[in-house]
């Protein structure tokens, strides 16, 4: 595109103005030091510019335009409000998506403005249901806009252009339009008024020939990056200042994938933080919504907490607690210990009090500063009541991310600042919107204040020459082009698929050729931009995926045409080629499978889970319970299913310590049954909630669940002959290859003769599985440990699981004789027993303690080896990913080759 200083270019984006500014420029910069400035603009900013000089020379009276012309945002939220009126008597009122709704009634309106389409026309074709609904909304809309004084972008260039016929300003001989690939009526009625002024209008395009053009099927999505990224390296090597472009119909789907190969191929060193912000070679035309931007969103999570009245999910105030964009930088590692204590101690949905009392009770004397904080935050729920103007929420807001130190822990990056910057813009304007919105609550401010930054698109400013731009279909480079490679055209892609507007009649949509309409519409189209691209560089690769996923895929029909590329472009990422030049050097390697050895200071942590880790995968023992790594809990709504086992354990704890005989429950009635157990339920939960919150409905449905379970379950323990219960959660401390392991059992009971039967309870809905106590290494060691090495010194006769279930509650595990219901005499097993190869019990508690005993001696020898016999045995394993099964599966491969 040639620019001369006189002339009037309007443009279709602000992106291609600044592009064409920036260009021009640089090409004047090469030829003198001072150059007259050419009037580059979007066409909305020519409109607006002239339009104010008309105000100030009395063309146009003010009072003739509405106080307001509404943004994108405040004109969805007049739809929005005027959907809701119109709705509001509905029955189902509260399904429908009103935001959605608004998009589409918003996009409707555009239309049927920018297609200068009038009622009387409107008003004769076929109105559904939905068109007959947005005719109303369209009445309560156009109510609001006379209610505030307002207009809508649309609505208000219709003023703007009419003006054009009546003022008296001089206007430029000649004006260009570039990046318009298709004309709206009311755009043309732009160049129909300036053409009755005698004003020239041109439209500036590229005018390159082609030397080359090509199409290239790919693999798929994923390969057509690496190829256009793969070509993109070569054309820079051979020409470091070539003008490249990628361009695609899904950017928004892809950038990442792009953004993410190029700086693998381009930047590898931006893979370090501190160099995330470098200047890059490329340039991409997709911003992403400001909101997203992580110090904004900081903001909004921040601004959210103080509008909220009741309890919010956790999961929001671990990303408060976790956020490092506010508070003190000094009090980070506490709060993050205080996420931790939360997720496991408070239920899914909390309030700020809950938080408070929680920090105080664990680690309240790290977080002095956190508490002023705290309390700042609960202020602001407390005092930000009743109906206020946006501007008086804009002060509070702001006002609140500086009492929380929010942006100022650290100094803001460049990316970070023109973000805040950003913001601050964006919260003026919301305190502008007294006058549309009135009145409103807190949570109502915060929701439009969102939709704002929603609606806002963020791109920090380009820095340098960028050499690559990544941009849509529908946008135009400013420079002309040495190559471009176009991807992503599939045919269920190019030409967009039809999806006329639902709101308005589909006769009429296609009438007039409104776009989206059908497939004919979108075809011509997709081929005047495809003329387009073919003028704008030399070289040309158009690209299309054979596969998605398992679905074939067939090329645009736009591409019959053109020539094949067979040759096959590949690029190799940052870590291919790492991988590669480590393939050629000699390579050490180390046995990391030894931690070391447990010396006499250290001490053990997990008990019969540690035995139970080391027997599964050493390294899970090592990892968990001697380096103490374990993944964060899940919140749950009232107890989650360790917290309930726990519980039940409790009450059955308090009922025996109370009971402590089969015969005396044998003795007691029905009635007296029910009350011990009410006694041992309230007894167990008073304990609980000495250590955890726990709202009374939850416990309402604790006490239900517990009663009839804990009746059930002793009516089976009424079966059994005389025993005495002699301990429940007892302590034992088990010295053991000098390892010193401390354990906690379950229930001891004493039969007449003064021997022992060890009982484990389950609360899980499946049977305990003991398959494994026949094994070399015993994965299921609990009960073993128990039995054949704490009380090796004692006469055990019976190891056994005791299935606590309100359905079908049992007993397994085994026994010497017949001394528990369903369980058979050791002696009577079957030849299908997993313990058929032991003579007898005594044989059995051997074979445990010499198995445990090497396992005793591997925890103490440091045995941390990655290996287990099934991967389903990790199913529970807390430090699974530190484990890299699948890079241990890839290395044992490749030693296999």
């Amino acid at each position: 595109m040639k620019i001369l200083p006189n002339e009037l270019i309007l443009c279709a984006t602000a992106r291609l103005s600044h592009g064409l500014q920036l260009d021009y420029q640089q090409q004047q910069s090469h030829k003198q030091l001072q150059w007259q400035t050419p009037q580059i603009l979007t066409l909305q900013q020519w409109l607006t510019q002239l339009t104010q000089q008309s105000l100030l020379n009395g063309e146009i009276k003010p009072d003739n335009l509405p106080f307001i012309c509404l943004g994108a945002v405040a004109e969805k939220i007049l739809w929005q409000e005027a959907i809701k009126s119109a709705i509001q008597k509905h029955e189902l009122a509260a399904l429908f998506d009103v935001m959605g709704l608004a998009d589409v009634a918003m996009q409707a309106n555009k239309l049927l403005v920018e297609w200068q389409i009038s009622d009387e026309v409107f008003n004769t074709y076929y109105q559904s249901v939905e068109t007959r609904q947005f005719i109303r909304w369209r009445e309560s809309f156009r109510a609001l806009c006379i209610t505030h004084d307002a207009i809508e972008p649309a609505r208000y260039m219709v003023l703007q252009i009419e003006n054009i016929l009546t003022t008296a300003l001089p206007l430029p001989a000649e004006i260009n339009l570039a990046g318009f690939d298709r004309l709206t009526p009311l755009e043309q009625q732009l160049i129909d008024n300036l053409t009755a002024k005698n004003i020239s209008v041109n439209f500036l395009n590229h005018n390159q020939l082609a030397s080359s053009v090509l199409q290239m099927g790919c693999a798929d999505i994923n390969a057509e990056c690496r190829a256009a990224v793969a070509w993109a390296q070569q054309a820079l090597t051979k020409n470091p200042q070539a003008n490249l472009a990628i361009i695609t119909p899904v950017l928004g789907v892809i950038k990442s994938k792009l953004a993410n190969l190029l700086d693998d191929i381009f930047h590898p060193e931006t893979l370090h933080p501190s160099l995330y912000e470098k200047p890059r070679i490329t340039d991409f035309s997709l911003g992403a919504p400001l909101s997203d931007h992580p110090l904004i969103a900081s903001a909004l999570r921040l601004i959210q907490l103080a509008c909220s009245k009741q309890s919010v999910p956790q999961a929001n105030i671990s990303a408060v607690l976790l956020d490092v964009f506010w508070g003190e930088p000094s009090e980070a590692d506490a709060r993050h210990l205080l996420d931790a204590q939360m997720r496991k101690n408070l239920s899914r949905d909390i309030c700020l009090q809950n938080l408070h009392s929680l920090a105080q009770k664990t680690i309240g004397q790290q977080l002095p500063l956190f508490f002023e904080h705290l309390n700042t935050l609960q202020n602001a729920q407390n005092n930000w009541r009743g109906l206020h103007k946006p501007s008086y929420w804009a002060f509070q807001f702001n006002q609140l991310l500086t009492d929380l130190n929010w942006a100022k822990p650290r100094e803001l990056s460049s990316y970070e600042y023109q973000a805040q910057q950003s913001w601050l813009e964006l919260l003026q304007t919301f305190a502008q919107w007294d006058g549309l919105t009135g009145a409103i609550q807190a949570h109502d401010a915060f929701i439009q204040l969102l939709q704002l930054n929603a609606g806002c698109m963020f791109l920090p400013e380009t820095v340098g020459s960028p050499r690559v731009q990544l941009l849509g279909m529908l946008e135009t480079s400013a420079v002309a082009l040495d190559g471009l490679w176009v991807l992503g055209l599939n045919d269920q892609q190019w030409p967009p698929p039809a999806s006329p507007n639902a709101l308005l009649p589909i006769k009429l949509q296609r009438e007039k050729g409104m776009p989206n309409a059908d497939t004919d519409i979108q075809a011509s189209f997709a081929y005047k931009v495809q003329e387009r691209l073919l003028k704008s560089s030399k070289n040309i690769v158009f690209s299309w995926s054979h596969k998605e996923g398992d679905r074939e895929l067939l090329p645009s029909p736009s591409l019959n045409q053109m020539a094949f590329n067979t040759e096959f472009l590949q690029v190799n990422t940052f870590a291919e080629k790492l991988s590669a030049q480590l393939s050629t050097v000699e390579m050490q390697y180390l046995d990391d499978a030894n931690a070391p050895v447990i010396s006499l200071a250290e001490k053990l942590r997990g008990g019969s889970a540690l035995f139970e880790a080391q027997a599964v995968c050493p390294a899970w023992a090592f990892y968990q319970h001697r380096l103490g790594a374990r993944a964060l809990q899940k919140p749950t709504d009232g107890l989650d299913s360790l917290a309930r086992g726990n519980l039940v354990h409790s009450v059955l704890q308090q009922f025996w310590l109370s009971c402590k005989t089969a015969a005396n429950l044998k003795a007691m009635s029905n009635a007296e049954l029910d009350s011990a157990i009410k006694l041992a339920v309230e007894s167990a939960i008073k304990k609980l909630l000495k250590h955890k919150i726990i709202s009374k409905q939850i416990l309402v449905i604790e006490r239900q669940r517990l009663e009839p379970l804990i009746f059930s379950w002793l009516q089976l323990e009424k079966q059994r002959d005389d025993f005495f219960v002699f301990a429940c959660e007892a302590q034992h401390i088990l010295m053991i290859e000098g390892l010193e392991i401390t354990l906690r059992i379950d229930r001891i009971d004493v039969l007449d003769d003064g021997s022992l039967i060890i009982i484990d309870y389950k609360t899980g809905m499946s049977t305990p599985d003991n398959s494994s106590w026949a094994d070399t290494r015993i994965t299921k060691p609990q009960l073993p440990l128990y039995a054949a090495l704490v009380f090796k010194d004692e006469r055990v006769v019976a190891a056994c699981f005791a299935k606590v279930d309100a359905i079908d509650p049992r007993f397994s595990g085994v026994a010497l004789n017949d001394i528990l219901p369903e369980i058979k005499p050791f002696d009577s097993l079957k030849g299908g027993s997993v313990f058929k190869e032991f003579a007898n019990f005594d044989a059995l508690i051997l074979h445990w303690q010499l198995s445990l005993t090497a396992i005793a001696h591997e925890i103490k020898n440091g045995a941390a080896s990655v290996k287990f016999k099934n991967e389903t045995d990790l199913t529970y394993c807390e430090v699974k990913p530190i484990l890299r099964l699948p890079e241990r599966a890839l290395q044992f491969e490749q030693h296999l080759k």
